[in-house]
């Protein structure tokens, strides 16, 4: 479906999300979503950001701007799900509407705190998030002009 989407992907990015495919269980590849690019890099972004919050914890930044982050970067693919299981085309947008905006979140609060990253890992994460967005805005582009996906109609 957004396939053309994939053609800009960036080669690190594919290369972790391969990576970390790798570990995830059958039982959470098995759920139609997985099929979703946007869920993957959302969902493999998540498990970053848990290792990210460690370090950043670390370099002594409150703890409390840490959770702003990981609740961003969490409701990306949380609201991904949640239009995914939507059946209709308006619902569907305003949740996808909703993780491009955790999305914008997520970058103001990984910049926020670059000083506690390294310049490769913050890199990736920026990466990451800009191929979420590129998805994102392919996704409601597609809902706007289609609907709902034929899986789901009447």
């Amino acid at each position: 479906m957004f396939v053309a989407h994939l053609a800009c992907m960036d080669t690190r990015v594919e290369q972790t999300i391969a990576a970390w495919e790798a570990g995830i269980g059958a039982d959470e590849k098995i759920d139609p979503i997985w099929s979703l690019y946007a869920y993957r890099v959302a969902r493999c972004l998540v498990d970053l950001a848990q290792g990210d919050s460690s370090r950043i914890l670390l370099a002594r930044v409150d703890a409390k701007l840490i959770a702003q982050l990981s609740r961003a970067v969490a409701s990306i693919g949380a609201n991904v799900a949640e239009g995914y299981s939507r059946r209709s085309a308006a619902d569907r947008s305003r949740f996808y509407g909703y993780a491009l905006g955790s999305a914008r979140e997520s970058t103001l609060w990984y910049r926020s705190m670059a000083w506690c990253l390294d310049g490769d890992t913050l890199d990736l994460r920026m990466a990451f998030l800009t191929q979420e967005r590129r998805l994102l805005v392919g996704m409601l582009k597609s809902v706007q002009r289609h609907g709902a996906p034929e899986f789901e109609r009447g």
